[in-house]
């Protein structure tokens, strides 16, 4: 991967540093466990300069694939813009952004210079020398529009990423792994949160549902069938409702809901767009 020697009045540093899977801890130390949870295999850093000395770090992560450059630009994004590759956000000092397999950062070393002037150029310039191509994981199409918090939608593999978005329990009861693929997001009203889980195979979804369902019902009465049999939903102590049910390789979960019929609506709604899911690529 070639970054441009120069974009408009900035100048290339030509001093970069790679950092992989195993050094990627001697730069951001303990938040290299993020994009490990990824297929993450390098960071490139490097610098450009101003014709009037004003400077830029750029960080280039190659993220593997496509579907986990979204990931990570998900994971804790808390806005989105269009215009500079698939997508970016800039957060005062530093504009970020995915294109194709890259998650790229851009930050200004100067803060009392213009942000926007500053990294919106550059973030341009790196976007045009990148591959174009690049589309979302299919499973983020299964998350209902209508009442999902505005970028909530996160997508990852793993327990601890869970855990991080909304923690569940010490356990990995859903049984995922890297080869699992999650999408995640928050829903009105309340705390309601929906998940699918891609396992791949009907037996994962088969044994991650059995554990589930032995997680939530542990010390109680048990679940109960919903939704003509699809579905089962569970009401701990009178709070909240959780309804899960299992669609060939999919696991789709509504956790936290006020109501019975908030849980059924939002899972069906979910299940809806699970049928005739495209394979992953």
């Amino acid at each position: 991967m070639l970054l441009p020697e120069t974009i408009g009045e900035w100048t290339r540093q030509n001093d970069p540093v790679t950092y992989d899977r195993e050094s990627i801890f001697d730069y951001i130390n303990g938040a290299g466990e993020v994009y490990r949870s990824y297929a993450f295999t390098e960071v490139v850093v490097d610098r450009y300069e101003s014709s009037d000395g004003r400077g830029v770090t750029v960080e280039v992560f190659d993220m593997g694939d496509p579907h986990d450059a979204f990931g990570v630009f998900s994971y804790a994004r808390e806005d989105e813009q269009e215009g500079i590759g698939s997508g970016y956000e800039r957060k005062g000092t530093v504009l970020c952004f995915w294109q194709n397999r890259f998650y790229v950062c851009v930050a200004a070393e100067q803060r009392d210079d213009d942000p926007v002037a500053v990294l919106e150029p550059v973030a341009r310039g790196i976007s045009g020398a990148l591959p174009s191509e690049g589309a979302k994981p299919p499973l983020m199409g299964t998350l209902p529009t209508e009442g999902r918090i505005p970028f909530s939608d996160r997508y990852f593999h793993t327990h601890q990423s869970l855990n991080y978005h909304h923690y569940l329990d010490r356990d990995n009861v859903l049984r995922l792994s890297p080869d699992t693929r999650v999408a995640l997001a928050r829903y009105d009203p309340g705390s309601t949160y929906l998940l699918a889980i891609d396992y791949e195979s009907t037996d994962g979804a088969s044994a991650a549902m059995e554990s589930f369902r032995d997680f939530l019902t542990a010390g109680s009465g048990g679940s109960e069938p919903a939704l003509d049999g699809r579905a089962e939903s569970f009401n701990k102590y009178g709070s909240t409702w959780t309804i899960f049910g299992q669609l060939d390789d999919v696991l789709v979960v509504v956790l936290g809901a006020v109501t019975s019929e908030v849980a059924e609506e939002l899972w069906e709604a979910a299940a809806d767009r699970v049928v005739g899911l495209p394979s992953p690529t």
